[in-house]
């Protein structure tokens, strides 16, 4: 018998849900043991908690789907319209299943699921196409795990197929007449209603949002509460910063500035250039610069920097005999990309928010750097990176520096013309340093000179005539950092016979942290620890500090060090200012991150979601165990206040 109005096919739409709860259930659980060392566990919180985010993303992406279903209108049953919904069901859903594993492989790296700024790296990143055979060698299995899921969703929708009576549903209460329509219509609304409440997560007030993924079990655990689909659809599209209300503009200046002011020193600012070749002149300060970039070693690889227990240190022996004769301070990254990197350690501008502040639509800001204010007191201003020109947009954002010279791989293979390509993502470090440290021979001091290295990444290689002379450790990550700390020790050791060594501030810090199966690490503690070493050859002067440094505080610190006259916007400070905060600020899954003396907080924009005491065994606080907590809020408001305020209103001249 045909009805009309049709039948709503209720049992296709609910086992259909069911299904891909549990599809995605099983993904967060391949995710959780292919980074085992990452997370805590997954408890009851979690566990509850991701199946909210799952419902979302279930029915964000299969609204469409489901809305179509409801329709009252006989074509629905029709063959077409139901090879239509399946291969769409099919289709879409696979897709968000790939992303779930794409993550269970990407995590690592990021050390947070995959946002929509994905697609502006993969746009930005010219060797990412070389990339992708790599990676597919590397993570095979999940290849087939995936075929695997598309089997079952083609079988979930051969076995939930709304054809012709073939499974019950829901009986009618009434025969004809008016209530029939009043029946299919008010059944309809109740599962729109439905598919509209999972998909905001909830009948809160506030649509659900990534951060409060964090808020469930802290930021270290956000990535297994939220499931890649969600944090892919969240953030896609240019995400507009919100406007902050803490203080009036004019309170929040006076608890947190971002205009840095140098009045200079030293004599050499009007000094005469040192010859090219010959016995350079002698300079109280320093008058080069060469920053050097370690691409993801974390200090907690070496064993003069790490804290106890030092469970994967002692793989850089050079650069701790480096350090030992330097001022080095406890580092902090401002991100976990090395996108990030660039613009905090260069630019002194943090990203506190979804995506990278240099693939944003604020890079359009009036903001004064100080690169050009180093520019502006007569040095040279060059940037090394062996990968490919455009790579992760570090040429671009060079440009905007006003860098009077960018070198990338196509600089390099137009000198050398070698064979020093790592098969990944550029030249190896050690041939790379060397070539460094010949093209800065031949400039006249004085220059700043920022080098970024590149070779302890994923995929691990290392050179096969140093593979074996170099300690292998328990993971690959930690032979790589081996190999460049080898290649930092020849890089000194040719630029010490130079006329421009002495007369040079060597400053060596790290992009961000990897940890790549790594075991035993303190991550609320860790997760940013990166060196921050300032070495100058002809100082007397070295120490250790457990003052905290983050990456914004580099540029600062160089030009206070070298004695610079400089004006310039940042939100760091420099080290050796002794009245200056000394605090280190980051943002990951919608959360701001405040480490403030021994302290870890979590924010999430209205309240302090958790405060962990990381010198007892990260012991979580109530706000009233802190004792100056009004005061740590207060500034950490300033500070997010000015950086949002100041991109909308494009005020941060």
């Amino acid at each position: 018998m045909k009805y009309f109005p049709p039948r709503a096919p209720f049992f296709t739409l609910v086992t259909r849900f069911v299904a891909l709860l549990l599809f995605f259930m099983i993904t967060r659980f391949i995710f959780y043991w292919s980074n085992l060392e990452e997370f805590d566990g997954i408890n009851s919180a979690i566990f509850w908690s991701g199946l909210r985010f799952d419902t979302a993303a279930i029915c964000i992406l299969n609204s469409l789907y489901f809305v179509f279903l409801m329709l009252p209108f006989r074509f629905v049953e029709g063959k077409i319209s139901r090879i239509i919904g399946d291969v769409y069901f099919v289709s879409i859903n696979a897709i968000s299943l790939l992303t779930n594993l794409i993550d269970c492989c990407y995590y690592p790296f990021a050390m947070r699921r995959l946002t929509g700024d994905i697609f502006a790296f993969i746009g930005g990143t010219n060797n990412f196409g070389q990339l992708i055979p790599t990676f597919l060698k590397e993570y095979w299995y999940f290849g087939l795990i995936w075929l695997i899921f598309i089997a079952l969703l083609i079988l979930t929708a051969r076995m939930t197929e709304p054809e012709e009576n073939r499974y019950p549903e829901i009986p009618r209460l009434f025969k004809s007449g008016i209530t029939v329509w009043i029946s299919h219509i008010l059944l309809r609304l109740v599962i729109l209603f439905l598919i509209l409440t999972g998909a905001r997560g909830g009948w809160q007030k506030r649509p659900m949002n990534i951060s409060m993924a964090s808020s469930v079990s802290g930021v270290e655990n956000a990535a297994l509460v939220l499931n890649t689909p969600y944090s892919l659809i969240t953030t896609l599209g240019t995400q507009g910063l919100e406007r902050m209300h803490y203080f009036s503009d004019d309170e929040c200046k006076s608890i947190f500035d971002i205009h840095r002011n140098f009045e200079g020193s030293a004599e050499q600012n009007n000094a005469e250039n040192s010859p090219l070749n010959g016995i350079p002149r002698q300079y109280s300060n320093p008058i080069n610069v060469v920053l050097i970039i370690l691409e993801g070693i974390s200090s907690e690889y070496s064993a003069y920097l790490a804290d106890e227990p030092k469970n994967i240190a002692g793989f850089t022996p050079f650069l701790d005999s480096l350090a030992k004769k330097s001022i080095v301070f406890k580092g902090y990254a401002n991100g976990q990309q090395s996108i990030e990197a660039l613009t905090s350690i260069l630019g002194g501008i943090p990203s506190l928010m979804s995506s990278p502040f240099s693939q944003s639509q604020y890079t359009a800001c009036n903001i004064r750097y100080a690169v050009p204010a180093l520019k502006k007191a007569g040095m040279q201003t060059l940037f090394f990176h062996g990968g490919d020109n455009g790579t992760m947009g570090f040429d671009r954002f060079c440009y905007m520096n006003r860098f009077d010279r960018y070198f990338g791989r196509n600089e390099y293979d137009a000198e050398n013309k070698s064979q020093d390509y790592d098969g990944s993502w550029g030249i190896a470090d050690l041939p790379y340093l060397q070539y460094v440290a010949k093209i800065l021979s031949q400039y006249e001091n004085p220059f700043f000179a920022t080098v970024f290295t590149l070779s302890s990444h994923h995929p691990f290689i290392v050179p096969e005539e140093y593979d074996n002379k170099l300690p292998s450790g328990k993971f690959p990550m930690q032979h790589c950092v081996a190999y460049t700390d080898e290649a930092l020790r020849q890089f000194f050791a040719y630029a010490s016979h130079t006329n421009w060594y002495d007369n040079t501030l060597f400053v060596i810090t790290a992009d961000h942290t990897n940890f790549n199966d790594a075991d035993h690490i303190d991550y609320y503690a860790h997760r940013y620890s990166v060196p921050m070493i300032f070495y100058y050859p002809k100082a007397d002067t070295c120490y250790r500090s457990e003052q905290i440094v983050q990456q914004l505080d580099i540029m600062p610190s160089i030009i206070d060090y070298c004695g610079i006259t400089a004006s310039f916007t940042s939100f760091g400070h420099s080290a050796f200012d002794d009245k200056a905060p000394r605090f280190a600020i980051n943002y990951l899954s919608g959360v701001y991150e405040l480490y403030y003396q021994n302290l870890l907080l979590e924010f999430d924009g209205k309240e302090i979601a958790h405060i962990y005491d990381l010198s007892d065994g990260n012991r979580e606080l109530a706000p009233k165990d802190v004792n100056d907590i009004q005061y740590i809020e207060k500034f950490l408001k300033a500070v997010i206040q000015r950086f949002n305020n100041g991109l909308l209103d494009n005020n941060l001249e």
